[in-house]
């Protein structure tokens, strides 16, 4: 199968801009698109010169021309749409969160291995280059055992809330905006999560949600994790090894102590990417959306290769497992087990 894959998008919102232009960048051709305000879709057609509108996802499964077909919704129709894909034998790539609770997640990942329906997540934060150069570094430095470690993202603030206002009525919402990206990022560093408890905190008086959070994980090898949702900090992973650190800071340039010397190693910017307007760059980082790209591209490559996705719908469950767990912490003000598959 050629890598120049045909991609059907479904929903315009916010997201998908940039996920559309990334497909066009690494070579694909958005062939068709739909939203349920049809004009929004048409205005995304001309932007970016998609041939095909549809105004019902049926007669897009049904009548488009499309290798993969890419849902990039609010989450409460991710479960809706993928069952549809997968009755229709479509390939299917869901934007995070997967699902608002795990027996939808369940649903769409049976529905899509009993079709045999090749079917992934766009969970993109692990592909950012700083967490990949990270893992590389915990990989070769020799540094022993992890004892215990600290990993901090940027929560939803007024600016990111102003560009996403649906997050301003959010329950849980630091949890669902950003804890499926920061538990897959703490799974993709340091394996499966045990058991998680979850303090949130609310920053402002006229945003009623919970736009931050801090949650203590039991990782399965026995070593705790502390992940931390906040608007701000001074670095983004600190990792105590058995002889030694590894600091991943603000900037993401790295740093590696092995208890006699300190090694650093400045970040390399990425590519200013032309698509993304300078407000957006600004507010998210470059990071942030070269993570876009190469998410996509690794999608791609499992995909033409007739391979599972590295975050594919059945590993995605246990991030999502992850986010349900700590939204039960709170809930019930206890620890709660992640599941186990």
């Amino acid at each position: 199968m050629k890598e120049n894959l045909k991609i059907a998008v479904l929903g315009t919102g916010y997201w998908a801009q940039f996920q559309i232009a990334a497909w066009m960048d690494i070579g694909c051709k958005v062939t068709a698109v739909w939203n349920r305000t049809t004009s929004r879709a048409r205005d995304t057609a001309n932007r970016f010169d998609i041939p095909n509108v549809y105004e019902t996802v049926d007669q897009l499964l049904c009548e488009a021309d499309f290798d993969i077909v890419d849902i990039i919704t609010d989450a409460e129709v991710h479960e809706e749409l993928v069952l549809a894909a997968a009755a229709k034998g479509k390939p299917v790539i869901c934007q995070k969160p997967m699902s608002l609770d795990e027996e939808s997640c369940r649903r769409m990942v049976d529905a899509c291995e009993k079709a045999g329906v090749w079917y992934a997540i766009h969970e993109n934060f692990r592909y950012q280059p700083q967490f990949q150069s990270l893992k590389h570094h915990m990989e070769t430095a020799s540094l022993g055992k992890v004892l215990h470690a600290h990993i901090q993202m940027r929560s939803p603030d007024r600016d990111i809330i102003r560009k996403q206002p649906a997050l301003a009525t959010m329950e849980h919402m630091a949890l669902r905006d950003m804890g499926p990206h920061i538990f897959d990022v703490v799974r993709f560093l340091f394996g499966e999560i045990d058991e998680i408890q979850t303090i949130p905190v609310s920053s402002y008086q006229d945003i009623p949600v919970d736009d931050t959070a801090l949650s203590l994980l039991r990782m399965q090898e026995g070593f705790p994790v502390l992940c931390t949702l906040a608007h701000k900090f001074h670095y983004k992973a600190f990792i105590q090894f058995e002889n030694g650190t590894i600091t991943l800071n603000a900037e993401n340039n790295i740093e590696v102590e092995n208890g006699q010397n300190i090694a650093f190693y400045p970040f390399e910017e990425p590519t200013r990417l032309s698509y993304i307007p300078d407000d957006d760059w600004a507010i998210h980082g470059s990071h942030v959306f070269a993570a876009i790209p190469t998410c996509l591209q690794a999608l791609r490559y499992a995909f033409v290769n007739q391979q599972e996705a590295e975050t594919s719908g059945k590993d995605n469950l246990k991030t999502m497992q992850a986010v349900f767990a700590a939204i039960r912490s709170v809930e019930l003000k206890k620890p709660q087990a992640c599941g186990k598959d």
